[in-house]
């Protein structure tokens, strides 16, 4: 994980706002989302053994997410890499049952070393969404 500077950080809006704004700059809100915090996500890079996120914390400060007129604050950005195992089932041991309750790969590293050009792509999505939201 590597924490990212910006002016949004600490900012107050309105959730129903602030979720416009950022789908249009292909954004979209996690799936571990709770009532009171969520991130919402720009997807970096996706493979069959990693995924990079520009991810963009959410707090309630007033009302609830599933709420219209809630208002949530900003936590500081930051670019999250989760790379997956690889390997293959060797063995051959999961047969329909196993396989229909453990279908995705755990994480090897969820919190994997983040590469320097997913930390730049970062920075520059994070300049659209300052200027989306700051100007």
């Amino acid at each position: 994980m590597k924490q990212l500077d910006s002016g949004i950080d600490n900012q107050m809006y309105d959730l129903y706002d602030l979720e416009n704004i950022l789908k249009r700059l292909d954004f979209v809100i996690g799936g571990n989302w709770d009532y009171d915090h969520a991130y919402f996500d720009y997807q970096l890079d996706k493979d069959p053994e990693q995924y990079v996120f520009l991810r963009i914390p959410i707090k309630t400060e007033i009302g609830y997410l599933d709420e219209r007129d809630a208002k949530v604050r900003i936590g500081k950005p930051f670019v999250l890499a989760h790379r997956f195992e690889s390997a293959i089932d060797q063995e051959g041991m999961s047969g329909n049952r196993s396989a229909t309750f453990n279908q995705f790969a755990a994480p090897e590293e969820p919190d994997a070393e983040v590469d320097s050009r997913y930390v730049q792509e970062a920075e520059e999505v994070l300049q659209k969404v300052e200027r989306a939201l700051l100007h």
